[in-house]
């Protein structure tokens, strides 16, 4: 027998996992725009549609676009910095954070990218990418369970 009590629990936590999602998504976003104000200037250039900045996902692709030709341009002050700026994402209290900066930010990085300069946590998560492409994992995380 169904268990009521634990479906109405349920649609509670989705709920409340959903609205932090767009809440926290969304103060990425914003702290894109003030860190990066270059990359606000050109996000055209990123994106096929205005409304793509409300999705993070599209937003943190373009960005590290935006990352690799900083890097490809020789401007590597920028470079280094949108790197902290995905470690932090990485260090963050809320999941749907940490989920973005490595499924939205390191995901984006081709496979093959020099990790190098990359923090801590975001090098061991795009090592786990790159295992969960390669098929060696059968999810991003499943190494470290």
């Amino acid at each position: 027998m169904e268990n009521k009590l634990d479906n109405k629990v349920k649609k509670k936590l989705d709920d409340m996992y959903e609205e932090n999602w767009q809440v926290h998504s969304q103060d990425v976003n914003g702290d894109l725009i003030k860190e990066f104000p270059e990359f606000h200037e050109q996000f055209p250039q990123y994106y096929i549609d205005d409304d793509d900045f409300e999705l993070p996902y599209i937003v943190a692709s373009g960005f590290v676009r935006f990352l690799i030709d900083s890097y490809n341009n020789g401007n590597k002050e920028i470079y280094v910095k949108g790197l902290h700026f995905i470690e932090k994402l990485h260090l963050s209290e809320y999941y749907s954070v940490q989920n973005l900066a490595t499924v939205g930010f390191l995901e984006s990085f081709p496979s093959d990218w020099d990790s190098s300069d990359f923090g801590k946590e975001s090098k061991k998560w795009f090592e786990e990418v790159n295992r969960f492409w390669t098929g060696k994992v059968k999810y991003i995380g499943e190494s470290f369970k």
